[in-house]
């Protein structure tokens, strides 16, 4: 179904303390119980400057399906070596060009 398509994934929060996460990258493989991707790992932090650390490498990753909050279709265009974050009111978003933003988390959030 979304298979080869560029997506952001954001997982579920299993405590109110928990710092919002999401992934960003290619889906590999959709199952009805996983989902793999190539992609990176974003998330909130109070010690980065921007407000997500993004990791620096790509990697194989792993998704069961029930610990996904959502997931957002991104454009095939996006650059993946050069994300983009910034604020709009108190949100962090990831820059789509052409596309809605997509949220990441409240400020202060991480």
């Amino acid at each position: 179904m979304l298979k080869d398509r560029i997506v952001r994934i954001r997982m579920k929060k299993s405590f109110k303390e928990q710092k919002p996460f999401s992934y960003v990258g290619r889906v590999t493989v959709w199952s009805e119980n996983w989902i793999a991707l190539e992609g990176k790992g974003l998330m909130l932090t109070r010690q980065q400057a921007t407000g997500v650390q993004i990791d620096e490498n790509f990697k194989a990753i792993l998704i069961p399906r029930e610990s996904i909050d959502h997931i957002q279709v991104l454009p095939d265009n996006i650059d993946l070596n050069n994300l983009k974050v910034t604020t709009q009111a108190q949100q962090l978003v990831l820059i789509v060009d052409g596309k809605q933003d997509a949220f990441l988390g409240e400020i202060g959030e991480g």
